[in-house]
């Protein structure tokens, strides 16, 4: 039975045994009466479970015993004598050849057997809605029996939901998750995340973006160096923070765009001298006046200083003379009237957004992510809406501006599917994406190859690609500074003096290490 040994090589999967049984039973009948029939019955049976073992093993195969026992009762009741042999054994190849079609069909077809794809995302906002559900409709025609079954969370929601969702067995298979430390640092640190490189080296995501921005989507195997290491998540949109204006006001009040610090400071005094708002502003829900504040600490502030803050390098500190001059450049503004009056009942999404669009003020500090909103709510008006990045303060001719890339999708680690969710990860942040989010006016993390100017997505893809080509862009103060929202407002509030204000975010900074 030398012969038979060799075929141990392709090693059955389970539940393929009662197909292998047939074969075997066969080969083991035919040594009997013919050993040149055996051959050729077993040369037959080793190419049989080489496509099974090719094919894969299949749970279901059981329905298909009692069948298989039919089969063998009838190789071992049979008499095969003289010139009954062949058609005998033509019988049984004939049955065995149909039943491992069978079989090997409904592997396959196994293979595309239902399965539900688990997604959390923040696309909230209806421009969103459309553009992540034709993407969702793509992935799931392209894989048939895969369900997408998307869930929609505020970001805030995201961060607090995602350590237990992604302990459960049944978590999201894919989630966007916050940068920084009290986001993706947490769950990389509490084993919640899987590292994403070698799907990076399959699909290329390395080369998807400038250099640098994987850094934001990146941390130590065990959570605690920011900027480092493994990469966790893959971002499909890409953020800048600047200013939204209204241009008819600006040419009703004799404005350009400012170029200069100077410049827009004296912006600000015209346009409350013709008694406009000069910008729309909101901090109720906290995360705006990070990115207020933030854009004029960043005015004031270099690359190097906000680095090493972010990534808790050696020497880092919130405490600097530019975070004092923002902080006390913010009261200025406050008491000059600059922002919405009452503006700390504001909310972002209805009331300061509301206030933009219907004009009641001239401009509005906020990010790139409110373009695709804007361009829905205002349809042919919307390019009477341009956006320009925030001089820098220090003279800089290329300003360091808060941005990015948009929350990363990342990998649940015990997730039954990390193959597939690559695969979702990878359509979603694929160029053909890329070109659906900029149709739907917002800014992808794969810049787009030209556009149109004198359009509001042209400022915008203008704005991020002079930052992300000079190496201007910042951060969001907040990855590193988990209450920096709540400092920001006192100091907005008066409660604290801008020395204090920034001893105080120091202090939060270093206890949250």
């Amino acid at each position: 039975m030398k012969a038979d040994a060799a075929s141990e090589e392709y090693l059955l999967p389970l539940g393929c045994n009662v197909i292998d049984r047939v074969i075997r039973a066969v080969c083991l009948r035919l040594t009997v009466t013919s050993p040149a029939a055996f051959e050729a019955a077993h040369a037959y049976r080793v190419f049989s479970v080489k496509t099974l073992h090719e094919n894969g093993s299949n749970s279901k195969i059981a329905m298909y015993r009692d069948q298989v026992d039919a089969v063998v009762h009838l190789v071992y009741t049979m008499q095969i004598k003289g010139a009954v042999l062949m058609k005998r054994l033509r019988l049984l190849l004939v049955l065995i050849v149909i039943l491992l079609m069978t079989t090997v069909g409904f592997m396959q077809s196994s293979a595309q057997e239902e399965v539900t794809l688990v997604v959390w995302d923040n696309f909230t906002r209806e421009a969103e809605q459309a553009m992540i559900e034709e993407l969702n409709a793509r992935f799931e025609e392209a894989h048939p029996g895969v369900t997408i079954q998307r869930e929609i969370y505020e970001t805030s929601d995201l961060t607090q939901l995602a350590p237990r969702a992604l302990s459960e067995a049944n978590g999201p298979d894919v989630i966007m998750v916050n940068q920084g430390y009290t986001g993706m640092g947490a769950l990389v640190e509490a084993g919640l995340l899987l590292p994403l490189n070698a799907y990076a080296d399959q699909y290329g995501w390395w080369d998807r973006y400038a250099e640098g921005l994987h850094a934001r989507n990146s941390f130590s195997e065990d959570g605690q160096e920011f900027g480092t290491g493994n990469l966790y998540g893959v971002s499909n949109t890409a953020e800048v923070v600047g200013v939204y204006y209204h241009k008819d006001i600006f040419e009703e009040v004799g404005l350009s765009v400012p170029a200069t610090w100077e410049e827009f400071e004296a912006a600000l005094q015209t346009l409350a001298d013709a008694g406009y708002t000069p910008i729309v502003f909101g901090s109720l829900d906290g995360w705006p006046a990070i990115h207020t504040w933030g854009a004029i600490e960043h005015a004031y502030s270099s690359l190097n200083e906000i680095d090493d803050f972010i990534y808790r390098r050696e020497g880092g500190t919130f405490v600097t003379e530019a975070n004092i001059t923002a902080a006390e450049k913010m009261r200025e503004w406050i008491e000059a009237g600059y922002f919405t009056p009452g503006f700390e009942g504001m909310d972002y999404d209805n009331a300061t957004y509301g206030d933009f669009i219907n004009k009641a003020g001239a401009m509005w500090i906020t990010g790139s992510w409110m373009t695709g909103s804007i361009i829905a709510d205002l349809g042919e008006d919307a390019d009477n809406v341009g956006f320009f990045l925030l001089p820098s303060a220090t003279g800089e001719e290329v300003p360091l501006t808060i941005g990015g890339v948009g929350l990363p999708y990342a990998i649940r680690a015990t997730s039954e599917h990390p193959d597939l969710a690559a695969e979702y990860i990878d359509l979603v942040t694929s160029p053909d994406a890329a070109a659906l989010l900029f149709e739907q006016g917002y800014l992808p993390a794969v810049a787009p190859e030209s556009v149109e100017e004198n359009t509001l997505a042209g400022d915008v893809v203008a704005a991020w690609n002079l930052i992300s080509s000079n190496n201007k862009v910042g951060h969001y103060l907040d990855w590193t500074a988990p209450d920096i929202a709540a400092d920001i407002q006192e100091m907005m509030a008066g409660q604290v003096s801008p020395e204090e204000f920034v001893n105080n975010v120091e202090e939060d900074y270093k206890s949250s290490e």
